[in-house]
């Protein structure tokens, strides 16, 4: 998920509603973008590429009723899926400076 996508996300409610299509690919890159943070989690603090891995899994499989959702729950959703990218991105930049590379 770019910046600008995650910022939109957050900002969730006072943006006209999005048709079904484009929520579709906004979960879609959601769940593009947590597969890449998920590589290289195992072992980091407690955070598992199995609990994202699990996570990203539901988002496929409910990604037609996300979509369909009201948009309340929504950009719920949404706000709950960026602040999870923020902090998987935060603890990653975090734990690479005890990385040797």
């Amino acid at each position: 998920m770019d910046r600008d996508l995650e910022e939109t996300a957050l900002a969730g409610a006072g943006d006209p509603p999005a048709s079904q299509a484009r929520r579709r690919q906004i979960i879609d890159e959601i769940v593009r973008t947590l597969a890449a943070l998920a590589e290289g989690l195992e072992g980091q603090n407690g955070l598992s590429q199995e609990s994202v891995g699990r996570l990203i899994g539901i988002l496929q499989t409910m990604s037609d009723g996300i979509a369909s959702a009201d948009d309340a729950t929504f950009n719920a959703i949404m706000r709950e899926a960026a602040l999870l990218i923020r902090a998987v991105r935060e603890r990653r930049a975090y734990f690479s400076q005890f990385t040797v590379h």
